[in-house]
Order: structure tokens, then C-alpha cells, then sequence
């Protein structure tokens, strides 16, 4: 077992006291296409951030947990059916917050890729925005993520697509032409990114995922996208765009607020507000250092 998890203190407990009180979690089920079902998950506070969760359930496999505040529904929704694995997208706590319970009822394997690294990105020690819109994911014990996962008639496809983290993948169902991307695509263009996000990584694993030429992709916000490639090419390209006009403002001398305010010259309030809300871990100031640490 590892123990690399910090122990919970009486703020921790306060903030998932906190999360479960703002509470509301609602849990909509749908089918955006043949076999495939998604199962959406929010509560107040994601729903007031446009954040609602998704994940889907192909057979016996369920790509993606939710977030920890609406396991009992969850838990409650999947108490019949058979559940034979779990493949996760990638190890943030929207999306990976249930996997240990629902690991634990069904007797399943949780699929990974890059375990190790699991309690990096924050997850060692989530900031406080992150308990109380989510939760702190329970301990469980995944195991790498195989090139192909065929469980009980599901076959699935394995692709690393790194950039918004280490752990992330995407998931090919080859028969209905559906690739399902976690958090690869949430917004169009070039955006305020995580502290730990590598934009010159995103940019190939978005066109990695065009390559496939998919019918459709499904993401870990419920967004369903037909024919997805051109969307993902075209993200990939402004993100280049942006991060190329970065890297030539440092160079010529500019600092970083500098450059902040000449890539994105709009929506700077909203930046700074979130930014202070995330105790600095999500904004536009993260893009730019992030392409200037990460520049090749």
C-alpha cells in the first residue's frame, strides 16, 4: 500500500463537511450513442461553475468515476449492474474521486496509466478550491494501463495523451468509431491551464487523437463532439500560435505579466478571479510559464 497520501487534518474534514452540505448532487443518465451510457454527475457548486462531470459505462467497464461528494448515488445507480473494470481518463479527483468505493463493492481492477505518479499534479496535497468543489479521492491501488483493455466482449483502445497530466489517456471504442478523452478538449483555443500542464505535450496528444479520425469523441465534462479531428487540430494549432508568440516576447525582453496581457488581452478580470480562487494553480499566468518551462 502506499503511503504517500497526507493524513487528513480537521480542515480537510471541515472541507468535505463543507462539500457535502453545498450538496445537490445530481446524477443524469443518458446514451450519446448505440452502448454506450453516460452517467453525469454535478452538485451545486460544479453546476454554478458549468463543471458537471461524465462518465460511461461500456458493458462491464466504467471509464471514469466522478468526483468523491456523489459516490453514495453512484454507487447507489451501478449497486446491479456488473462491473468488471475501471479505466481511468487520467487521476484528478473529478474523475477518479469514486474509483477506490466502487473498486472496493465490485471486487474490480482500476486501470491506470503511470500509477506512480498519481499524487503528483496536486493530489498530494489538494488545495482547499479542490475539497470542496470535489473531494480528496479514498486510496485505492491501480494498476498500469494495458495497450488494449477487452473485458467481457469490451475492447478498448489505449492511447497516452499527456499534457493536462501525466496519468491521462484516451480510450478508442474501435466498433463505434467513439474515442473518449477525459480532459484532453474542454474549451476551444488557447486557455488558462493548471500549474502542471505541459501545452507543448497537449498539442501532440491533441493531434495524436485527431490522427484516429474518430466518428465522435465523448469528454470528462459531457461534451459529445461529432467528428472531432478538425475541433482537435484546431486547438492544437492555436495553442502552437499562442505558445510561439510566448517564447518570442520573453525573448525580446517582456516579462511575464507582460506577456500575459499581450497573449490574452481579454477576459482579465475573470482570469484574475480565478486565480485567486485556486490559490494560483489555474490561470493564464500558468500558461506562459508553463511554455517557458516546458520550451524546446
Amino acid at each position: 500500500m502506499d503511503d504517500r497520501r497526507r493524513r487528513s487534518t480537521p480542515l480537510d474534514r471541515l472541507l468535505e463537511a463543507a462539500g457535502r452540505a453545498v450538496g445537490g448532487v445530481r446524477l443524469l443518465v443518458d446514451e450519446p450513442t448505440p452502448g454506450i451510457t453516460r452517467i453525469r454527475l454535478s452538485s451545486r457548486a460544479s453546476r454554478v461553475n458549468g463543471m458537471e462531470t461524465a462518465l460511461y459505462l461500456l458493458g462491464s467497464v466504467l471509464v471514469d468515476t466522478g468526483f468523491v461528494h456523489a459516490a453514495p448515488p453512484l454507487l447507489r445507480f451501478l449497486a446491479e449492474r456488473r462491473l468488471l473494470a475501471i479505466c481511468l481518463t487520467h487521476h484528478h479527483e473529478d474523475h477518479a474521486g469514486s474509483a477506490g468505493p466502487l473498486a472496493a463493492r465490485h471486487g474490480c481492477s482500476v486501470y491506470l496509466r503511470n500509477p506512480d505518479r498519481r499524487f503528483d499534479e496536486g493530489l498530494g496535497d489538494l488545495k482547499p478550491y479542490r475539497r470542496l468543489w470535489w473531494g480528496e479521492p479514498p486510496a485505492y491501488e491501480p494498476v498500469e494501463m494495458p495497450e488494449r483493455i477487452a473485458v467481457d466482449g469490451t475492447e478498448l483502445r489505449a492511447l497516452p495523451i499527456p499534457g493536462h497530466s501525466a496519468t491521462h489517456t484516451a480510450l478508442l471504442h474501435e466498433p463505434s468509431g467513439t474515442v473518449l478523452t477525459g480532459d484532453l478538449f474542454i474549451t476551444g483555443g488557447a486557455t488558462a491551464v493548471m500549474s502542471h500542464e505541459n501545452p507543448f505535450d497537449a498539442i501532440a496528444s491533441l493531434r495524436r487523437v485527431a490522427a484516429l479520425e474518430p466518428r465522435r469523441m465523448l469528454t470528462g465534462h459531457a461534451l459529445v463532439v461529432e467528428t472531432p479531428a478538425p475541433v482537435l487540430r484546431k486547438k492544437a494549432d492555436t495553442i502552437e500560435v499562442a505558445a510561439a508568440r510566448v517564447l518570442a516576447l520573453h525573448a525580446s525582453g517582456a516579462a511575464v505579466p507582460e506577456i500575459v496581457r499581450r497573449v490574452f488581452p481579454n477576459g482579465r478580470a475573470h482570469d484574475l478571479m480565478m486565480g485567486a480562487l485556486t490559490g494560483g494553480e489555474f490561470s493564464r499566468t500558468c500558461f506562459v510559464r508553463a511554455c517557458l518551462r516546458y520550451s524546446r
